[in-house]
């Protein structure tokens, strides 16, 4: 239970970057972000870095989707801080032509207060490959490793907890890897995940009007044995 309210929260706060737009080949991306998080009245800061082994070309093809549709291999680390929360995900993605995809990550977050302290570990890797230019799919795992400490009647008492995910993905763009000019159209990614006794499904769309531009919308269904749907 503890490590199902921890890793939500680590869900919740982490940072999602924004594609750095520019009209010329790019080998570096920096995002900042901004969330409005409840209860809370403590500054916070997000930020995130992340490097191109090749040149990303994004002049004729949605901005924000022109590495994975160039497939391009990168490495990115990106930090949240709010309060006595610190949050920080290490992230690799190396595509082996159309034959293997893989994507490496890591993440902590740490909550540390006078008398509690909690720190969740998570390490994961998927595996994937593609079909064709436009669709892809693959499948992953992540493990958690929770502990936290606290002290009761002068005694400090620690606790621990390992939870291992696993999870199946597949991502359709109506784009190819050729792009001669920019017309509209989709990317669409939907992964399936079982953790503990959850069952969760999530699916995004994406439609890019223009290069520079895309209205999106979000789906999650979960279904939990002791909870419900």
């Amino acid at each position: 239970m503890f490590l199902r309210v921890f890793s939500t929260s680590l869900l919740a706060l982490s940072l999602t970057p924004c594609a750095f737009a520019q009209s010329v080949p790019i080998n570096h991306e920096v995002s900042v972000g901004f969330a409005d998080v409840r209860d809370a009245d403590d500054n916070f800061i997000g930020v995130s870095y992340r490097y191109y082994l090749e040149s990303v070309d994004i002049d004729e093809q949605p901005w924000t989707i022109s590495p994975y549709l160039q497939r391009t291999n990168n490495v990115s680390v990106d930090y949240f801080g709010i309060d006595n929360l610190d949050a920080i995900n290490v992230n690799g993605e190396w595509f082996y032509s159309n034959s293997l995809v893989l994507r490496g990550r890591y993440g902590s977050v740490a909550n540390d207060s006078r008398n509690y302290e909690e720190t969740l570990h998570r390490f994961g890797l998927d595996v994937s490959t593609f079909a064709n230019d436009h669709w892809e799919y693959g499948a992953g795992f992540d493990f958690y490793d929770y502990e936290e400490s606290f002290f009761r009647s002068g005694d400090k008492i620690t606790r621990s907890d390992d939870e291992l995910s696993v999870s199946a993905f597949a991502r359709y763009t109506s784009f190819g890897k050729q792009i001669r000019s920019f017309t509209p159209g989709w990317d669409v990614q939907a992964r399936g995940t079982y953790f503990d006794d959850d069952l969760s499904i999530e699916i995004d769309a994406n439609y890019y009007v223009k290069a520079n531009w895309s209205v999106g919308v979000s789906a999650i269904y979960e279904n939990n044995d002791s909870f419900g749907s």
